[in-house]
């Protein structure tokens, strides 16, 4: 909670009080009010203002003028003569004067029940829409990194994919399950790179945290590990030093993981040889790379699903032991590894990977729901 004057803003009940009473306000207000009061230290520009309030959405200056102009009528502020909400002029606009914080973390989410969260694919919003890849690969490793904190359920990429970020978010919520979204856009020109994150409570819409990002393209690698910790800390409140440990990312050559993204991407598409192409074409850039082993081998175990070629499965197995060989710390890599063993039948295994899977990435789904079909076979 906020106070500033008689003033509260209250996070948990998302309300604008005065002396104790409620002010009718709309949302975007007090969306206002807090990426403003979070800020308080600089003036945010009007542009960062327009993509945090309205995000994946072009909308005029005009939308912002009267969400500032409504905030200003509940706070009693006059435009010349603002104690709250100061414009600067051909910069942006500034929160003024004194707030004290009543909570050292207001928007964390205490209860176990409502550590749930389901990260949607991200938008392409870079100047010729063809980073859906790098999007999808962003949101992806996300979902991998929060999966490994033991207080998070977080939702398979099969089953979050299938939504996306202008689908309705309380629909969206009761049919994955879960209590929050992570959503966001990616603008990628050359050597650049935007990201826009939201986090939102799909139980009544507020968006309980959102952050702007400006990196190079090369940094991606560490934006990724401070996003996921971001977010982890709002839900989870303070990290230990195991979730802290858990969350940090291992770097690899840029160019190996893009073909790494892509070749994910082709895979959830079902474009099985595509993905085997790119996955290769990354490990020949980076023949350690244990995610591009693990990647090949789901490609090759899916094709030899669909026409039970026995070489197929000889490579798919090959590359699975790799990925565990070289990256035996990813859950991906087990997770893998036990797809193939299944696939020959050897279902203890098969189950003894997978739960380790599940030992390093508690939280994820699909090691789950494989570890429950091996069920009837163990």
């Amino acid at each position: 909670m906020y106070r500033f004057g008689d003033f509260e803003l209250d996070l948990d009940r998302y309300e604008l009080r005065r002396g104790g009473d409620a002010i009718r306000t709309e949302p975007r207000v007090l969306e206002l009010l807090h990426y403003l009061i979070e800020r308080r230290d600089r003036v945010v520009p009007k542009e960062e203002l327009l993509d945090s309030l309205w995000p994946d959405v072009h909308v005029s200056e005009s939308a912002l003028t009267s969400t500032i102009r409504d905030a200003r009528r509940a706070l009693g502020d006059a435009p010349s003569d603002a104690r709250w909400i100061r414009t600067i002029y051909g910069r942006g606009f500034r929160f003024a004067g004194d707030v004290q914080q009543t909570s050292a973390a207001p928007v964390i989410v205490p209860h176990a029940q409502r550590r749930s969260i389901a990260v949607l694919p991200f938008a392409d919003l870079s100047p010729a829409r063809d980073q859906a890849h790098f999007c999808d690969g962003i949101a992806e490793e996300l979902i991998n990194t929060l999966a490994r904190l033991d207080e998070l359920r977080v939702i398979s990429r099969a089953a979050a994919f299938d939504f996306r970020a202008d689908d309705d978010l309380r629909v969206l919520g009761d049919k994955l399950d879960v209590h929050h979204i992570l959503r966001g856009s990616v603008r990628k020109a050359d050597d650049r790179l935007r990201i826009t994150v939201h986090l939102v409570d799909v139980r009544n819409g507020h968006h309980v945290w959102s952050e702007k990002y400006d990196r190079q393209t090369g940094d991606i690698f560490a934006l990724q590990e401070e996003i996921a910790e971001n977010v982890a800390r709002v839900l989870l409140g303070v990290l230990t030093e195991r979730n802290r440990n858990a969350i940090k990312s291992t770097p690899v050559r840029l160019d190996a993981y893009e073909f790494y993204l892509k070749g994910r991407t082709y895979l959830s598409q079902r474009a099985l040889e595509a993905a085997i192409g790119m996955f290769e074409i990354g490990l020949e850039f980076d023949r350690d790379y244990g995610p591009a082993y693990a990647g090949l081998a789901d490609a090759l175990a899916e094709m030899a699903e669909l026409d039970g070629d026995a070489q197929l499965i000889v490579r798919a197995d090959a590359a699975s032991q790799r990925a565990v060989e070289l990256a035996p710390h990813l859950a991906e890599s087990h997770i893998s590894r036990g797809r193939v063993l299944a696939l020959e039948k050897r279902y203890r295994d098969a189950a003894a990977e997978l739960q380790l899977a599940l030992a390093i990435s508690p939280g994820s789904a699909e090691a789950q729901e494989r570890l429950r079909a091996l069920d009837p076979h163990v």
